[in-house]
This record gives C-alpha cells, sequence and structure tokens, in this order.
C-alpha cells in the first residue's frame, strides 16, 4: 500500500481493489476480499468492514437498509448503523433480523458481520441461531433505487472522427469551480479568529459571524469546486458547526447544539477526515455532559478518541471529557483510569489554545475538568489540589487568553471541595468574592453550578448553620441574575 494511504481508509480501499484486481480477482469477488483485508489486516469491525468495502456511507447503508424492507420510512437511520457498528464496546446490540437485513445491503451472510468480541455478548437464543445456520455463503445484495446501470452502445455507423467528440470538453469542466484559494484561506482565518475571540467576546455574537460563515460554505457547495475544494469546504462545514453546538451548548439551547453537531457529523462522514471527526466528538461530549447525559458525553468522548491525529488536536481533552462524564455516574474506577492517562501525557507547557485554540483547551481549564471529575468521585483533597492548580493557571493567562467563566467555576468547585472537607469557612472564604463582585451574565453551566452549591448548603449537614442559609440564598440570587 502506498505510504500516503491511511490503512482503511478511501484511497487505501481503492489501491487494494486495483491489486485484487491486478491479481485476477472478478468484481463481484472484490467486497468480499476488501472486507477481509480491512478485518485482519486494518483491524476494522465486521460490520463496518463490510458497509466500507461496500463503499457505503452510513445513510446511504440506512436508505438501502429501509429500501430492502420494502418501506422506505421504515425508520432505520444512518446513526442507528452507526451504533451498531460501535456494539459489543459501546453502542446499540442490532438483533438478528437486522444483521440479516444488512447481509443482504452488502452482499454477505448475517455471520459475516460478526467477530469474536461480539459472539461471546450474544445472548444465548441468538448465539443457537448462530450455530444453526449452515456457513456463510455469498449473498447478492439488490440495488434499491439506483440509477439505471450504463450499457455498452456499439459505436458501429458513427463516422471514426466524431468519436470522443468533446471529451476534452467534458474533462475541462472538472476544472471550473465556483471558489480559490484566497475564499477558502479567508474562512479558515475567520474560524481561527472567532476561536480565539469566544474567551473575551459575547457567545451571541460569535455565534450570529458563525452562522455567516456556516451559510456562505453552504451555498458554495451547492456549486461546482475541484475534489480538494470541495473537501475543505467539508471540513469548514464540520468546524463551524461543531464551534456554533458547543455555544449554543453554553447558552443553554441544547435541542440546537444537538441539531448542530449531528450536521457537524455529517460533514464530517463526507470529507472523510480524522481530525475533524475528533472536533465534532469533543463538541458532542461536552454538550452532551451538560445537558444531563454524562454516559453518553463519556462513550462520545471515548469514541472520539479512536480518531488518532498526531499532536494537532492532543487526546487531553477528549480524556477529560471521558472522565467528567463517567463522573457524573459516580463510576470511580473508570473516571480514576481517564485522570491517570491523562496525567501521563499532561504537558504543563502546553501554550494557551495549543495548535487549535477553540477546541485544544487551556491548562487551567484542564485542571479544573480534572478537579470537577476527582470531586464527585469523593475524592475532594485531590480535587482541590487541581483546583488550586487550575487557579495558579488562570491567573498566568494574559487577559486575552482568559474565558472569564472559568474565575466563577474555579471558585464555586473549590468551596464545594471545601464542604466536602466539612470547612464551611473555606467555602464561604471561595464564593463570597464573586458573590460581592456579582457573578455578571455567565454561560448556562456556571448558572447550574451556583444553583448546585445552593442545593448542597441547603442539604441537612448545613441546614442548622446560619452561615450556610445566608450563602445559599446568595447564590440563588447570583444564579436568577446570571442568565446569559
Amino acid at each position: 500500500m502506498s505510504r500516503q494511504a491511511k490503512p482503511g481508509s478511501k484511497p487505501y480501499r481503492a489501491q487494494l481493489r486495483d491489486r485484487l484486481t491486478a491479481l485476477g480477482f472478478p468484481e463481484e469477488a472484490l467486497p468480499a476480499q476488501v472486507a477481509k483485508n480491512l478485518i485482519l489486516e486494518c483491524r476494522i469491525p465486521p460490520r463496518t468492514a463490510w458497509r466500507l468495502a461496500s463503499e457505503l456511507s452510513l445513510d446511504v447503508a440506512a436508505h438501502q437498509y429501509n429500501a430492502v424492507t420494502g418501506d422506505p420510512r421504515a425508520g432505520m437511520r444512518g446513526t442507528r448503523i452507526w451504533e451498531y457498528e460501535q456494539w459489543p464496546e459501546r453502542g446499540v446490540r442490532p438483533t438478528v433480523a437486522a444483521l440479516r437485513v444488512l447481509a443482504q445491503v452488502y452482499g454477505t451472510s448475517w455471520k459475516c458481520l460478526l467477530g469474536l468480541r461480539d459472539l461471546e455478548q450474544l445472548p444465548a437464543k441468538d448465539l443457537a441461531e448462530y450455530h444453526a445456520e449452515p456457513e456463510p455463503t455469498a449473498v447478492v445484495a439488490p440495488e434499491p433505487e439506483a440509477p439505471p446501470a450504463r450499457t455498452l452502445v456499439r459505436a458501429e455507423g458513427r463516422p471514426e472522427e466524431e468519436i470522443g467528440t468533446g471529451a476534452l470538453d467534458d474533462a475541462i469542466l472538472l476544472t471550473k469551480t465556483n471558489v480559490d484559494d484566497v475564499q477558502l484561506d479567508d474562512l479558515w482565518a475567520d474560524l481561527d479568529f472567532l476561536g480565539g475571540a469566544y474567551t473575551r467576546t459575547a457567545p451571541d455574537s460569535i455565534l450570529g459571524q458563525l452562522t455567516v460563515i456556516a451559510d456562505r460554505t453552504f451555498a458554495l457547495l451547492k456549486g461546482r469546486q475541484r475534489p480538494k475544494q470541495t473537501q475543505d469546504l467539508l471540513l469548514i462545514g464540520a468546524k463551524s458547526s461543531a464551534m456554533m453546538a458547543w455555544i449554543a451548548g453554553d447558552l443553554g439551547r441544547y435541542r440546537r447544539s444537538r441539531e448542530l453537531n449531528t450536521a457537524a457529523w455529517l460533514y464530517t462522514q463526507y470529507a472523510d477526515d480524522f481530525l475533524a471527526r475528533r472536533w465534532v466528538r469533543t463538541s458532542q461530549a461536552r454538550v452532551a455532559f451538560w445537558a444531563g447525559n454524562g454516559i453518553e458525553s463519556a462513550k462520545l468522548a471515548a469514541d472520539g478518541l479512536n480518531y488518532h491525529v498526531g499532536g494537532r488536536l492532543t487526546d487531553a481533552p477528549l480524556i477529560l471529557a471521558e472522565a467528567r462524564g463517567w463522573s457524573s455516574v459516580q463510576a470511580e474506577r473508570q473516571v480514576l483510569d481517564a485522570i491517570a492517562r491523562w496525567t501521563a501525557i499532561e504537558d504543563p507547557d502546553l501554550a494557551a489554545g495549543g495548535e487549535d485554540s477553540f477546541f485544544n483547551i487551556t491548562k487551567d481549564r484542564r485542571h479544573y475538568m480534572a478537579g470537577t471529575s476527582l470531586l464527585s468521585v469523593g475524592q475532594a483533597s485531590a480535587a482541590l489540589r487541581e483546583f488550586t492548580t487550575a487557579r495558579e493557571a488562570f491567573e498566568k493567562l494574559s487577559l486575552e487568553n482568559r474565558w472569564e467563566a472559568m474565575d466563577p467555576m474555579i471558585r464555586i468547585d473549590m468551596g464545594r471541595a471545601h464542604l466536602r472537607l466539612d470547612d464551611l469557612e473555606g467555602a464561604a472564604a471561595q464564593v463570597e468574592p464573586l458573590l460581592t463582585a456579582g457573578v455578571g451574565k455567565q454561560p448556562d453551566m456556571v448558572r447550574a453550578m451556583l444553583k448546585l452549591m445552593a442545593t448542597e448548603l441547603s442539604g441537612p449537614r448545613w441546614r442548622s448553620a446560619t452561615t450556610a442559609r445566608n450563602l445559599a440564598e446568595a447564590l440563588l440570587d447570583a444564579h436568577a441574575s446570571a442568565r446569559p
């Protein structure tokens, strides 16, 4: 294989097909051979391998699934097929009936869509059905709603000089484009600027400017570009949508966030780019957590780590998002494992934002995320150390690189850590300066944390303490005034 082709990627599969064809394999045998190679050589799970070998995107596979069942409205979606492909580590276990339909779509047997790990997790009834089935035989998949196949037309009767007429004109069409490098550079520069400006600019303003970029990108994609330019536009669409989802989540607009992240993921599917998938998984994990779906957040973050991109987007944000997701259900083992993995790679000298100032979070935010995860599983002393490091890192940042929401977030969670250590005075010392100065307009998560600390102070442990009651009332007042 060429060095330029990542194992399992579309170029890799194209090269593999060429090699198989050169070895004399007929066209109809290629998908099975490609799937076999993807499973054995690239370690791609069987269901994903067969879909890629069939050169189907998730959405097209879902469309053909619905057509095979005879009901285009059957409801199969690309996201559900993706969930089937993630099982058994995560996702959803496919039923035998669903596997049989997918096998028809991919032109194979349903047994070929199951690996050893799948078989180990199958219910006894399904495993018995698996063993009762004859050995796999090739199944020819129908082509529902596919365009008519091209047929060879004899050129008899056509003057020789007419053969090939117009071929050059047709080829020249491929050079026509509605975008140039200057436009692409401008779009990327605008995204980079807005990513850096988010920490010091009103979220609604950034969201509005990102919407302009997204609309402009979509309008360009409706026209004709060279393939590389189309991929650039798809990547811009993915990043702008993921950034918009992130910011909409900060504003508490979680339904819109989910829609934007879905759009971003669709862009990444067509761009076929690992870095873009990391952007989107980072945004999805963040939005899912603050929307109250901690386990989903952890699984999305863990999946994002599967897309290796070197140093362009570090593992730290995703590992810490995974820890934070598991912390929401007090899964101490998973949290401590993730924190240990992060500690092993943490670079204290990583500049503000690293190579990507939006998705690569700063040192203060990394240590803050670690602290919140530790606090949620009862590790109050360790959490307090992380919060202290976070505060020191925050104060060392230049004003333009500070995310102002970090100050109240660190203070509130340091206060909560002191409460866990039975130190009410220490908790008051952390949050009283914040309450005295006024919290101002804050992202939705700051409001949620103000309310959480007020609730903890109103619990049985502190209910009788006058200081706790007064502090809880002040926190609830701040919560009411902090709406963005």
